[in-house]
């Protein structure tokens, strides 16, 4: 009898940390295009970026991450909406509205990746460029 008692509180528990995990999942955005301006910030010394694309980098750093990052909240905070509209029961056109708010802002968040990426690699030397996608994909 203990046994399937511990089996039963296991499964609960389980259960509970699967859904929190979802939960914390949908307040995290996490993007399918890739974060390349962090590793140029944080390996510029090994990328050997010099002053002048430092500076260019960081310029471009000023307009864009504002707008970045607004976008990421605005879509954690419509993951969390859409979440919440099906728990509440809303009905199946105003979630699929709120899906579909959600896709065009990530969309727009790819496209200024996109864009971020392609001031990148018009900044670095292609020896760099090659280094900054090594240094990405060797990342855990």
């Amino acid at each position: 009898m203990n046994a399937l008692r511990t089996l039963a509180l296991s499964l609960v528990l389980v259960s509970n940390a699967t859904f929190a995990g979802e939960r914390q999942a949908l307040e995290t955005y996490l993007s399918p295009a890739p974060s390349l301006m962090p590793i140029l910030v944080k390996q510029a010394g090994d990328l050997g970026l010099s002053a002048e694309q430092q500076a260019k980098l960081a310029d471009w750093r000023k307009v864009a991450q504002p707008g970045r990052e607004k976008l990421e909240k605005e879509i954690a905070t419509g993951r969390l909406a859409i979440n919440q509209a099906m728990l509440d029961g809303k009905n199946n056109n105003d979630v699929q509205k709120l899906v579909r708010e959600v896709q065009r802002k990530e969309i727009k968040l790819v496209v200024g990746k996109l864009a971020c990426r392609d001031n990148a690699k018009k900044v670095l030397t292609p020896e760099q460029w090659s280094k900054l996608i090594a240094l990405y994909q060797a990342q855990p």
